[in-house]
């Protein structure tokens, strides 16, 4: 039961649960102690509104000094209303996308423009001349950031909804937006909602290893060396390979939540010797691969002939041939067949 409720307390939805109840008690503190910002806490349309006790707080006032003291505590309420209100968004974000990595700009830029926007929103609003020429300066800057993921545009429209939401005074209305957007957003998240469950079963024979292990990738898999020894598999290998394909899976899925540098081949190397073909193969590896790990020892051919299983991350600058070649596959050497194969197409699948 306590381990129930630790892990339910240190859920995403339960921090951003607590984070806007916090929130919220701040504002209604702060409404309760000071009776002119519950002013702030509801739409208002056209020019900047006079709040009552705001320049009798500060010393009084009449006339432009009002205006100024009205003007600066609206403006400095919304730009930090903003930010607090899309902090949440923010940070779920990172949390839904740091499978899939994202960009740090982006991140930075959810954090900003709910800013800007209520800033902007300040400057405009209740003047028509000032909104024309703030089109005309946009159009002429001309933003061609393109946002490749429908998701992230999904993001940037409610930062941006946060941001006009406070910058036309409604509060209450820019609360609602984070909250139930940021909830909604980790639901459908935590919930895999439109996302079918991939089938990783390989139930028929015929098919290459390669194949086999990496399903949903369309670039076809690379054999160097003895391709009699690199066979189909076998009914009889099935559940076998069925033990591989799901160890494979939790590698990638694994190495699915690095930001950068995630593996992207898949490396079979046939052998009847298999300690002296991993001491060959681990050191080539250690020259052209920046991470690799081996994964599993496959039986082939009833045990004479083992598959060495390997992940890498090749580097940059690393030449496939020249690697192929070291290998030294098939003439008599220690490794009879190499198979290649990108998992980009499982690691897809698999997140």
């Amino acid at each position: 039961m306590l381990e129930r409720i630790r892990s339910i307390t240190a859920s995403p939805a339960a921090h951003l649960i607590a984070y806007f109840l916090i929130l919220t008690a701040v504002i209604t503190v702060v409404g309760v102690m000071v009776p002119w910002f519950k002013q702030v806490l509801v739409p208002t349309v056209g020019p900047v509104a006079t709040l009552p006790g705001v320049t009798d707080a500060m010393g009084g006032g009449t006339g432009v000094s009002r205006t100024v003291a009205d003007t600066a505590v609206l403006g400095l309420l919304a730009l930090v209303g903003a930010l607090a209100f899309a902090i949440p968004v923010v940070w779920i974000y990172t949390v839904i996308m740091r499978q899939h990595g994202y960009d740090m700009a982006f991140v930075r830029l959810l954090a900003t423009l709910p800013v800007v926007v209520a800033g902007v929103v300040q400057i405009v609003r209740g003047d028509l001349a000032l909104a024309f020429a703030l089109a005309g300066i946009v159009a002429a800057v001309r933003f061609r950031t393109t946002v490749k993921d429908l998701q992230d545009a999904t993001f940037a429209f409610a930062v941006i909804g946060i941001g006009l939401a406070t910058g036309t005074g409604s509060f209450t209305l820019a609360g609602a937006i984070g909250a139930v957007f940021t909830l909604l957003a980790y639901i459908l998240f935590r919930f895999n909602v439109g996302n079918a469950q991939p089938s990783l079963e390989l139930s028929h024979p015929g098919v290459q290893l390669a194949e086999a292990l990496v399903p949903g990738e369309t670039h076809q898999a690379v054999i160097v060396g003895d391709e009699e020894i690199a066979s189909p598999v076998r009914v009889d290998e099935l559940p076998r390979i069925a033990e591989s394909i799901n160890r494979l899976a939790e590698v990638v899925r694994a190495d699915a939540m690095r930001q950068n540098k995630r593996y992207n081949t898949l490396l079979l190397a046939y052998t009847a010797e298999p300690e002296a073909a991993r001491k060959q193969i681990e050191g080539i590896l250690d020259d052209t691969s920046s991470r690799w790990v081996h994964v599993d020892e496959i039986s082939r051919n009833g045990g004479d002939i083992i598959a060495l299983e390997y992940v890498l991350r090749l580097k940059k600058k690393a030449n496939v041939q020249e690697m192929l070649d070291r290998l030294c596959c098939g003439n008599g050497g220690v490794l009879r067949a190499v198979e290649l194969k990108p998992i980009k197409g499982l690691r897809r699948k698999l997140t």
